[in-house]
């Protein structure tokens, strides 16, 4: 019984990945970008950037930009 069980849980971990997926397919060919169906939480959502956040993010960006330049 336990082993159905596992079985069954398992079956349904992959159904959800898959619901998932297709949830942002269909969302990504609607092209209803308004209100996506997956939440997607934002640390930051609703509050401004300080100018010291907003360099270091740039920084950031710039150096992976440099470093997928060299390789």
């Amino acid at each position: 019984m336990d082993k159905l069980l596992a079985m069954l849980r398992d079956e349904e971990r992959k159904l959800a990945g898959r619901l998932t997926g297709l949830r942002a397919a269909i969302q990504a060919l609607s092209g209803n970008s308004s209100k996506p169906y997956v939440a997607r939480a934002h640390k930051l959502k609703g509050r401004k950037l300080s100018p010291a956040h907003r360099a270091a993010i740039k920084a950031g960006i710039a150096k992976a930009k440099k470093a997928q330049a060299k390789a």
